[in-house]
């Protein structure tokens, strides 16, 4: 079952994004096989970049920054890919969440960040505060194919923009091709790469120069041997 699926998924991906990209994903997946392995595409978006004016528009749907005291009960029915320890996390940062609701219904949502922000157990993600740093965005099943995680980035970008930032910065996996499709569309700009690799024990970073003007770059947690470079 594992091997068919595979073969689809190589299968779909040279149909959709030609044979390179194919094989850019298998060797991604061959080497996070052997070790803790990924390639970050760090991306930026500035309101002016956002060309579509239907990006700021979800007709139904009701969106705004939300709390963390009216998120905790969607916390508790695991439909929404977060817990209540995440929610503290959040909390203590400062971070802020922009949702899009329908009704009463949680029907997607993305967090924001101005502070240094774990990707994983292993690293962590820094960039120039200037910026507003975009990550865990969710849609709820029920309601994809409506660019409602799109229409939320837009929304809440909006808002950071009025209050003097600069924009917004974020990351996909290279080899998450719908998504990086998905970015583009909206908007957003990739501006360098972030490698990174954990092994032994051993945490180990390596950004592109297009980071720099960002700040953007991955360090360790703390707890384990590092080495981090980036390009001057």
């Amino acid at each position: 079952m594992r091997v068919r699926k595979l073969v689809g998924t190589i299968h779909e991906n040279v149909q959709k994004y030609g044979l390179q990209a194919a094989l850019h994903d298998i060797g991604c997946r061959t080497v996070d096989r052997l070790a803790h392995f990924r390639i970050l595409k760090g991306m930026s978006v500035r309101i002016q970049d956002v060309k579509d004016p239907n990006f700021l528009e979800a007709p139904g749907f009701e969106g705004r920054f939300v709390g963390e005291a009216e998120l905790a009960r969607f916390a508790r029915d695991g439909a929404h890919d977060f817990s209540a320890g995440f929610l503290r996390e959040a909390r203590s940062r400062g971070d802020r969440c922009y949702a899009l609701f329908d009704g009463d219904a949680l029907a997607a949502y993305g967090w924001y960040s101005r502070l240094p922000t774990p990707i994983d157990e292993h690293f962590v993600l820094h960039f120039d505060p200037a910026w507003t740093y975009m990550y865990k965005g969710y849609t709820v099943p029920a309601y994809r194919g409506k660019r409602l995680h799109a229409v939320g980035m837009c929304r809440a970008l909006s808002a950071f923009t009025d209050d003097g930032r600069k924009g917004l910065v974020s990351y996909v996996f290279s080899n998450n091709f719908p998504s990086l499709h998905s970015v583009t569309r909206m908007g957003y700009r990739i501006f360098g790469e972030i490698y990174v690799l954990h092994a032994g024990g051993q945490s180990l970073s390596y950004a592109t120069k297009g980071c720099r003007d960002y700040g953007f770059r991955v360090e360790s947690t703390g707890s384990e041997a590092a080495w981090v470079r980036q390009d001057a």
